[in-house]
């Protein structure tokens, strides 16, 4: 099994906690919009942990990026009518490849009302676009990582053993949840669209769980309780602080619980009796996010991203980026992002108005840049849930979309999140190091095309992260072979022969890319 052999704590010195606040200041760094709709007391099976007074301080975000929409932006935000995106449209190209069977059993399809009017419906053409596959949990020899999407955040990555003679991968779980619904209660709350690819007892053995925040779709009861019972001599739970408390009450064992700060890290190894001087170094990295899970809570525990170094005597780190939830910019202009129909950006898409969130580009510079980054491409909160509820045509119903950067100090939507990889991978030559032959990064979609309401916004999504590729030189692609992407890709080698654009995959739920 892996010991955790170093832990290493923030050291105020050097490290002051600039988002740490005292409560009375805490609820002011809230989101002004909530990240799911709506939300209820907590049932039983999920019961509130009481704050006592050593839990009297709060967490902020500290940078001028961190917005709070006005009334006034809120409003200018507000779309009502018809939905005439490009991205919509060139998610539908797509179509003419994607052969259109019989539509999906039971098990793997879509609860969208209209998937039954098969092909050409606009749920059927998501669920031809969007599929569910049966996942493969083995891990090739000779792959640095391999990465398995299981819906929504829930992202396992396995990487290779790290013990001599060890005869399985080091198996690394993100933000688990196989539940129907994120929320206190599974009777009632929002659902997902698509249902998971696998139970959580279909899983493999795991070794590490990692949770970025306490929202209910990041954190959920069930998913950690199963995968607690099914790997308790095995894994250990990696949360930000202020969140232990909340596995404690559900009965997992302190000695398993790891709660980190912003920057501190833990490195785990092989208890095998043949040391080989390989380690799993894990660091909690910042995040421009919020957290929440009952009344008067908000945020009194942190939220954060992970941060993975695979380390080994014989080759370069392969690092391992996962950004939980967060934002990067807001922008007030219901005109951004730009389109595929008017791709000039506004104003203040570069900041003159609003600045960038840092933390990115202060994680590449201390750690080093990623090879493998786990991105979310969703605006996060919008009125779609509500607009379920009433099944109008959109130039008669009453509840509005919202752009798209109104949220995006609190969600990376896909324009920023290529943004972000292109941040977060800026090398000499916009290529790194794996297993000692040059590749590109690679980013793969996550936050998405789960917990959805309406289907076309699986089209947008996959359309705007597919233009936000090409418009910022990234190439896109719905799967990888043999590392190299070579399925629905865009994007070329540099004319140097030497710059390699990094990837940007959309996976189905279950699928899995090697590198």
């Amino acid at each position: 099994m892996l010991t955790l052999s170093a832990l290493t704590k923030l050291d105020p010195a050097t490290n002051p906690p600039e988002h740490h606040v005292v409560a009375a200041s805490a609820s002011k760094a809230a989101s002004g919009w909530t990240s799911y709709l709506p939300s209820w007391a907590p049932s039983p099976g999920r019961s509130r942990v009481s704050l006592n007074k050593s839990d009297s301080a709060g967490f902020r975000n500290p940078w001028p990026s961190w917005h709070k929409p006005s009334a006034v932006e809120k409003w200018d935000s507000l779309q009502w009518g018809e939905d005439d995106d490009g991205c919509v449209e060139l998610a539908a190209s797509h179509l003419a490849d994607n052969p259109a069977p019989q539509k999906p059993e039971p098990g793997k399809r879509p609860r969208f009302s209209d998937i039954d009017n098969w092909p050409d419906s606009v749920g059927a053409k998501a669920a031809r676009l969007l599929r569910i596959e049966d996942p493969d949990f083995s891990f090739p020899s000779n792959a640095s990582a391999k990465v398995t999407w299981l819906g929504h955040a829930s992202v396992l990555v396995q990487l290779p053993p790290l013990g001599s003679g060890i005869d399985r991968p080091v198996r690394c779980l993100f933000d688990p949840i196989f539940s129907a619904r994120c929320s206190p209660s599974q009777h009632a709350g929002p659902i997902r669209s698509y249902p998971p690819p696998c139970k959580a007892e279909d899983l493999p053995e795991i070794d590490a769980v990692f949770i970025s925040h306490n929202h209910y779709d990041h954190m959920d009861y069930d998913s950690i309780m199963a995968v607690w019972r099914q790997s308790r001599d095995v894994v250990r739970f990696f949360v930000p602080q202020g969140n232990k408390k909340w596995l404690l009450d559900w009965g997992i064992s302190a000695d398993r619980i790891v709660e980190l700060d912003w920057w501190e890290s833990a490195e785990l190894a092989h208890s095998s009796l043949t040391p080989t001087n390989k380690a799993l170094k894990i660091w909690c990295t910042p995040a421009q996010h919020n957290s929440f899970r009952s009344g008067g809570d908000t945020n009194t525990a942190l939220w954060s991203s992970w941060y993975l170094e695979y380390l080994t005597p014989d080759n370069p780190p392969f690092r391992v980026f996962f950004a939980g939830d967060t934002g990067y910019q807001f922008h007030a202009s219901p005109a951004w992002p730009p389109s595929p129909r008017n791709p000039d950006p506004p104003e203040n898409e570069e900041g003159k108005e609003f600045t960038a969130c840092p933390a990115f580009a202060q994680i590449r510079d201390r750690i080093g840049p990623p090879n493998l980054l786990l991105l979310p491409v969703s605006v996060g909160a919008t009125f779609a849930y509500l607009r379920s509820f009433v099944p109008l045509p959109n130039w008669i119903n009453p509840f509005p979309r919202h752009s798209a950067g109104v949220t995006a100090a609190n969600h990376l939507p896909p324009w920023d999140a290529v943004r972000v990889l292109k941040i977060m991978t800026e090398t000499e030559n916009g290529v790194q190091q794996l297993g000692g032959t040059e590749q590109p990064a690679v980013a793969v979609a996550m936050h998405w095309g789960t917990f959805v309401t309406d289907p076309v916004e699986v089209l947008r999504t996959l359309g705007a992260l597919e233009w936000a590729c090409q418009a910022q030189g990234v190439r896109f692609a719905r799967g990888l072979e043999d590392g190299m992407g070579k399925d629905n890709a865009s994007g070329e080698r540099g004319a140097d022969g030497k710059e390699v654009p990094p990837w940007f995959v959309a996976l189905n739920h279950g699928q899995s890319v090697s590198l």
